[in-house]
């Protein structure tokens, strides 16, 4: 066995302590990897209570769904319409200037114990569907504008 003097010990106390702290903090001294991550265009166990788009509405009236505003016959149901809704995932993406400088459409989803709407805008261009939400933009694969909001005319969807 090796025999340490006091100062040697404590250098020994003292270089445990630092390799401590340095584990400890770890995550810290490591950079995050900005691989994009992709996420629901609803939050997960959301409760959704209404969409709002302009002066249309898809709201929920007990355990069934009705549109609000709609004056024509949808080849859509109200129930495919949230389907779509709770299906459907955002890719983070960084638009071309075009997009940025285009006047969205702009939906509320209101949900179960939030005091306000989540808010989307949508823009749709060259067969891509680009949504700003929470101030990032992102695209929605395999997604169409009118399957989110079917009471859209063909000349709408831009």
């Amino acid at each position: 066995m090796a025999r340490l003097s006091k100062r040697g010990f404590n250098n020994v106390v003292i270089f445990a302590m630092l390799g401590m702290i340095f584990l400890f903090n770890l995550d810290r001294f490591v950079p995050e990897s900005k691989q994009p991550v992709s996420l629901p265009l609803l939050p997960e166990n959301a409760h959704v209570l209404k969409i709002e788009q302009s002066g249309f509405k898809l709201e929920r009236v007990g355990q069934q769904w009705r549109w609000n505003g709609v004056n024509k016959t949808l080849s859509s149901t109200p129930e495919a319409q949230i389907s779509q809704w709770r299906n459907a995932v955002m890719q983070p993406a960084k638009p071309p200037r075009e997009i940025t400088q285009t006047e969205p459409l702009i939906a509320v989803v209101w949900v179960a114990g939030a005091s306000q709407g989540l808010v989307y805008a949508f823009v749709a261009k060259d067969q891509n569907l680009w949504v700003q939400f929470d101030q990032q933009w992102y695209t929605l694969d395999e997604v169409r504008l009118s399957q989110l909001l079917p009471w859209l005319a063909d000349e709408q969807e831009m």
